[in-house]
């Protein structure tokens, strides 16, 4: 074993050695000098006990290596080596032993320690059990310090993943907010409608409690698939949305058809979806409030004539803010409604057209709705 070979794996440690024969510390102290980065001595246990401790809270971390006698004065070696276990039982431990202390030996053996030298030391003993020692714990610091790299870097793909899905979100949510402005700009009294309806059906959801039969991981989608309740009017003709007088019955039965489009093109994107992921996205829910927002609490809406909680919730509270937010808007056919009297109808209505617990929750709400749609 050469000194380069050692040195390599010794030359970044630190190492505590321990003993009271004051000219074998001398001797060593030379040669332990040369291969470690910093060496401090200690004459007995007692001395290296405090040594250690100092260490640590100078250094916030252990010695690398110690190096023990066993026979000493004031605190021998087996004391030292069981005190030092109860601080830090992984502490890395050679034992400088005498032929006549071998049963003592195999007792420190069984209680934890790494290697033993035999004194008087032989160099090249001393340098193959370094060798051997420093190697392992070389190894176990690179394995500690490639599993901190490696949760590092997980950390670093974790948020730069968490940073694309955002993102991805974010142009998902613009794509469906252009969407909803285009059909505003199809029917162009609309104004900020879409935006208004997002921010109501986030209101209504802060007051209603959730319950057991809710699906709770598509509840947060509903603001946001909201945004998509009227996009079946892209397959109406414009010159009936934009009539300035009254419908005919012909004309009512055409623009209810906008609820089954609606529906049904969302529900054939999100199967799209569910072939490739198996499983449903924001898209069920925006084709249940596409197709459901015009049912009545009492079953006389369109365009399936649904009741009470068959209708799905997230279209019961778009249908209360959609009607809220049409009545308060200036139409070609009419003029916009106050926010009391809108307040007054969506109250007469409770039980009949909307949910009487939705309509409640609105009625807690109903000031932050005045102020959102004032707002825009």
């Amino acid at each position: 074993m050469n000194f380069n070979d050692v040195y390599k794996y010794t030359k970044d440690l630190n190492i505590l050695y321990v003993e009271d024969n004051t000219d074998l510390l001398a001797e060593t102290l030379d040669v332990l000098e040369d291969f470690f980065s910093s060496v401090d001595t200690a004459k007995n246990g007692q001395d290296g006990l405090e040594s250690y401790q100092y260490y640590f809270q100078q250094k916030n971390c252990y010695y690398d290596l110690i190096i023990t006698d066993i026979n000493m004065p004031i605190m021998d070696g087996e004391t030292f080596i069981k005190a030092v276990n109860s601080i830090n039982m992984n502490q890395l431990i050679i034992v400088a032993s005498a032929y006549n202390e071998s049963s003592r030996l195999i007792n420190l053996i069984q209680s934890g320690i790494n290697n033993f030298v035999l004194k008087p030391f032989a160099p090249e003993q001393l340098m193959d059990i370094l060798y051997k020692t420093c190697k392992n714990i070389v190894a176990a610091k690179n394995e500690i310090k490639y599993k901190q790299q490696l949760e590092e870097l997980n950390k670093n793909l974790d948020a730069k993943v968490n940073e694309q899905a955002q993102e991805i979100l974010f142009i998902q949510k613009i794509s469906i907010e252009m969407v909803g402005h285009m059909v505003e700009s199809y029917d162009d009294d609309t104004g900020e409608h879409v935006k208004r309806i997002e921010t109501y059906t986030s209101l209504i959801l802060d007051k209603l409690p959730l319950k057991n039969n809710e699906n709770v991981e598509f509840r947060p989608l509903i603001p946001f698939s909201s945004l998509l309740h009227d996009i079946g009017k892209l397959y109406i003709p414009k010159e009936i949305l934009t009539k300035p007088g009254k419908l005919n019955n012909d004309e009512f039965e055409i623009i209810k058809e906008h609820a089954k489009y609606g529906g049904d093109i969302l529900l054939k994107a999100n199967n799209t979806f569910r072939k490739e992921f198996n499983k449903d996205s924001y898209l069920k829910v925006a084709s249940d409030i596409a197709r459901y927002h015009h049912e009545k609490y009492n079953g006389t809406g369109y365009p399936d004539g649904l009741k009470g909680n068959d209708i799905p919730l997230c279209a019961r509270i778009v249908s209360l803010v959609d009607v809220y937010d049409a009545l308060r808007s200036r139409r070609v056919y009419k003029a916009p409604w106050s926010h009391e009297k809108t307040v007054a109808f969506i109250t007469e209505e409770s039980g009949k057209s909307f949910d009487p617990e939705i309509v409640n929750a609105f009625l807690e709400q109903q000031q932050l709705f005045k102020a959102a749609f004032d707002a825009t």
